[in-house]
């Protein structure tokens, strides 16, 4: 329940005895002061510890933490050695990962492959909005062989190791646990560098070093992170000296960081897309009327030239530049042009409000229409401020339309069960390629088949769906990406969704703290070091 907390330091400490293999702070770590405590300032917050719930960037970011996945992923999201030490793809439908032998939980119980095929089961069983049935949904059966798992796929899926990168592996016994239990911390039993130490929902997680972890131990033997949605408290926080890492920092205020001679500034580009989702499923939305109020008989979201009338009075470059302060680049679609499944063809939609008058007359709305723009307000960098520019390009060419933004904590779940008429959302494309967005934010919606789980339009293309199909079970990975391109031009040329901009990654530090961004924008603990190992 909001506000309220559940501290396992007790359990830690006297619930596994003396003997416990998970100390606490104040027990000797080699390299570090004995209270090394890491402070992070987060813009937004985690809604759950649960790892299989909710699949959003704050979420997985805090789940990383403390559950392994099978295969890990590096800064740029390149798959490494995790849970497994190694895999490879015996046959078209059949993989093979060792796991390592030397894995224990935080709570001593050494994991075996039973833990994993728990795993990957609850997560493909949890159906909320915004699952990760699209990480798990070409796995057809799991067979545990000591420490050899084989898992057998419906089809061709060579992006299986980076999808199992996505799903935290808790112990079997709580496979039927429910997001309580991982909340008040009673399941949140994992084998990451990390122990959960408390967590208030909406307004702080701290942690506890695992130092039995079998990978690289974290530099820090605590970390406290607190939320702290508002940008100019966030600055003061960091130039107060009360954080050491605090996650998009603002532009106004940031030259103050950057003139200290006690604080830096790391940047980066994350591979997440920020986005414009439009009703394009209901008849009548529920928040576009007339220009006197009344409801309209007809959705105008689902005419390609209204779509495409929106795109173009939409001034991407004066959003880059004047709401984003340079923080962020122009977007034409999921991935940079020239990477995997992306289209030469497309390039960002120029402004030109004068044509998308005229679009909105030849589609019948020669006195527009009224709008509601929703989004949230702590969530994507800047985002109520982008809501409110594109509300007013939008009235500019006669689409009169109002602003409603509200905490993520609200706004997730709403617009993932398509609430909105018209909304904000953003997906970070983290496989290296463009199958996995468009299976999550374009396809038509199939909770079976674990498709379309956070398009929030209820967008629906059968040639969209048809190619995503064909790419899921072609024989090399040249033809995958054709297809994919293929899919890209459709999918943008139809205005499925209004691209505006990928967020670069902007993290003030302390001096004493080096920190390397990922492109994912997990924030990361294990990603910081001390520069110096000692203090004085």
């Amino acid at each position: 329940m909001p506000g309220n907390s559940y501290s396992r330091r007790t359990i830690l400490k006297y619930g596994l005895g003396a003997a416990t293999a998970f100390p606490l702070v104040g027990l000797a770590c080699p390299s570090f002061a004995q209270d090394a405590v890491l402070r992070i300032a987060l813009s937004a917050p985690p809604t759950t510890i649960d790892p299989h719930l909710y699949n959003a960037i704050p979420n997985n970011a805090l789940a990383r933490h403390l559950f392994d996945p099978v295969v890990l992923t590096d800064e740029s999201v390149k798959s490494i050695a995790g849970l497994a030490s190694s895999w490879k793809e015996i046959d078209p439908t059949h993989w093979e990962f060792e796991i390592r032998p030397d894995v224990r939980f935080n709570d001593g119980a050494r994991l075996t492959g039973e833990d994993i095929i728990a795993s990957i089961e609850r997560a493909s069983r949890i159906s909320t909005p915004g699952n990760f049935q699209i990480y798990t949904r070409s796995i057809k059966k799991i067979v545990s062989e000591g420490r050899t798992l084989l898992i057998e796929t419906n089809t061709r899926d060579p992006l299986l190791p980076n999808s199992l990168s996505r799903i935290g592996i808790i112990k079997a016994q709580f496979k039927n646990a429910t997001t309580g239990d991982f909340n008040n911390g009673s399941a949140a039993i994992g084998t990451g560098p990390f122990v959960l130490d408390k967590y208030v929902p909406g307004d702080r997680i701290n942690l506890v070093r695992n130092d039995n972890y079998w990978g690289e131990k974290p530099a820090f033997e605590r970390v406290e992170m607190k939320v702290i949605s508002n940008e100019a408290a966030r600055i003061a926080a960091l130039l107060s000296g009360d954080f050491d890492l605090v996650e998009e920092l603002p532009h106004t205020g940031s030259e103050r960081v950057e003139a200290s001679p006690s604080f830096h500034i790391v940047r980066g580009m994350s591979n997440r897309l920020v986005y414009l989702a439009m009703d394009q499923h209901r008849d009548v939305s529920p928040f576009i009327t007339d220009k006197s109020g009344k409801p309209l008989t007809k959705n105008p979201l689902k005419d390609p030239k209204v779509r495409r009338a929106l795109s173009l009075a939409i001034n991407r470059e004066g959003i880059v530049k004047q709401v984003m302060a340079g923080n962020a680049e122009i977007a034409s679609q999921f991935l940079p042009a020239g990477q995997p499944g992306t289209s030469s063809d497309l390039q960002p939609e120029k402004y030109d409000p004068g044509l998308a008058r005229s679009l909105l007359v030849e589609a019948g709305y020669p006195d527009g229409f009224r709008l509601t723009v929703h989004g949230p307000n702590d969530r994507y960098i800047n985002d109520a401020k982008i809501v409110q520019a594109v509300a007013q390009m939008f009235s500019r060419v006669g689409v009169v339309s109002a602003v409603d933004v509200m905490p993520w904590s609200v706004y997730s779940a709403r617009n993932n069960k398509g609430d909105f008429s018209l909304s904000l959302a953003a997906w970070g494309t983290n496989t290296g390629e463009t199958s996995n967005p468009m299976s999550a934010t374009i396809a038509t919606r199939n909770a079976e088949k674990g498709l379309g789980g956070s398009n929030a339009g209820f967008y629906s293309n059968p040639a969209v769906d048809e190619n995503l199909k064909k790419a899921a079970t072609a024989s090399d990975d040249a033809t995958r990406y054709a297809i994919l391109a293929e899919n890209s031009k459709i999918i943008f040329e139809d205005h499925a969704i209004l691209p505006l901009h990928r967020e670069a990654i902007v993290v003030g530090a302390k001096k004493s703290i080096q920190y390397t961004p990922r492109s994912d924008q997990f924030m990361s603990v294990m990603a910081a070091k001390p520069i110096t190992a000692s203090r004085t």
